[in-house]
Formats: C-alpha cells, structure tokens, sequence
C-alpha cells in the first residue's frame, strides 16, 4: 500500500497571503502600487481581520510589501527586481561568503557591458534624465545623502541597457556596497569627487557605445583604488583603537 500522509488544513491567512502574493507575482498589482485596504480584502477574501492581518504580516516578512503608517498609509508593493536579490546577497555577505573584492570585481566585469548598452538605447528623454542626475550629485555634502546622489547615474545606465536581469544585479551590487562601506564614512570628495560620471555620460549621450564602456571601466577601476586606500585606513583606525 502507498504510503500516504495525512493532509494538513491550510491556514486561511496562508491561503490569503498566497493568493496575494499570485496577484503581485502576475502582475495584478506592480511596484509601488497600494493593496486593498484590510476593510476591502476582508470583504474580498471573507475573512476576520486577524487573518488579513496575519496575511499583510506574511507578504512583509517575505518582501514582497512595506507597510506605511498615517492616514494614506498601507500595503504597498516593494520593487522586488533588485530590493529582494540585494537582500539575499547580503546574507551571503554575513555568512562570509561573499567580500568586497568580490563585489568590486563584479561590478568591473559587468557595468562597462551595461554602460555600453546604454548608450546603444540612449533616448533624449534619458539623456535629459543623465543630466539632471549630474546636476544634483553636489546638492548636499552629508553623508550617506552623498552616496544616493552619485549613485543615480548608476542607477540610470542600469535601467537604460534594457535588460531587467542585468539591471537588478547592477542596482543590487549598488546596495550592497553601500551596506558594506558605510562604517567607513569617507568623505565623499575623497572616494567620490565630483565630476567622474562627466565623461561617461557625455559618451552614452552621443550613443559612442565603445567610449561609454571605456570610460566606466577607467571609473570603476579608480573608484575601487580609493575604495581600496580608505579601508586600508579604516582598518589600521580600528587597530590602534
């Protein structure tokens, strides 16, 4: 006789919160859009409050929404095309296996592809956006607001090469350097100074796809060598602490 194992009842908040999670997962709701309300979702799913509560709770543990407090507050769906690959790497990172010569060697091998096939797409639209970017890098000396600022070109080139797959490494390999360097604090003028992403927009602007991708690889290159030196620095300040 088959060996059959007894059936175990399907929570109505797991039921709640896989149909939920179908919904964002096929495209029912996208990023940044707001769930219904725990009033509608009760009529919705006829349920108790406690178990689209229980439900709401599940799909943030799992990443896939973010609560918001006050009065235009909510379930709101989180961008998971980089945010959940992002946080799984840093798990990685805190089980020590990951490092930041890793990282920094993967950003080196990927972005130049990226930045090239930026500017292959470049559209006015998006070279107006680089711009603006560029614009903005020196609107506030604090620190980390400073990492934002110089990260958006970044972030740009990412979403102009037109593959999500790629985008969501790049934008990942962004925040996990940021997580893992901000006990540095360096001053951004010394990491970062103003005025490296001039010459790679410029390339991806006049869609030179061969000079774009050069330019990036000559900037990730210098921005590892001061990576490099300030956590040298932040190393040998812990040690004589």
């Amino acid at each position: 006789m088959h060996n059959f194992k007894p059936i175990k009842q399907i929570k109505a908040s797991s039921e709640v919160g896989q149909q939920l999670k179908n919904a964002i997962l096929g495209g029912d709701y996208k990023a940044g859009d707001k769930l219904p309300s725990e009033r509608e979702l009760i009529e919705l799913f006829q349920v108790s409050r406690t178990v689209v509560r229980e439900a709401i709770k599940s799909l943030e543990a799992g990443g896939l929404v973010e609560i918001r407090q006050g009065a235009t507050g909510g379930a709101f769906v989180k961008h998971l095309t980089f945010e959940r690959l992002s946080d799984a790497c840093h798990d990685m990172f805190m089980m020590g296996k990951l490092s930041l010569p890793e990282l920094c060697q993967a950003r080196i091998l990927i972005e130049p592809k990226v930045t090239r096939m930026a500017a292959k797409n470049c559209t006015p639209t998006q070279a107006i956006a680089l711009h603006e970017a560029l614009r903005h890098e020196n609107d506030s000396h604090a620190y980390p607001d400073t990492v934002a600022l110089r990260s958006e070109v970044h972030y740009l080139l990412a979403e102009m090469s037109g593959n999500r797959f790629l985008e969501a490494i790049v934008k990942s390999l962004l925040i996990l350097l940021k997580n893992q360097t901000i006990k540095y604090e360096p001053p951004t003028d010394e990491i970062h100074p103003l005025g490296l992403h001039d010459a790679i927009v410029q390339a991806v602007i006049e869609k030179d796809e061969a000079k774009a991708e050069a330019a990036m690889l000559a900037h990730l290159e210098d921005f590892n060598r001061r990576l490099k030196e300030i956590e040298l620095r932040y190393i040998k300040r812990q040690n004589n602490a």
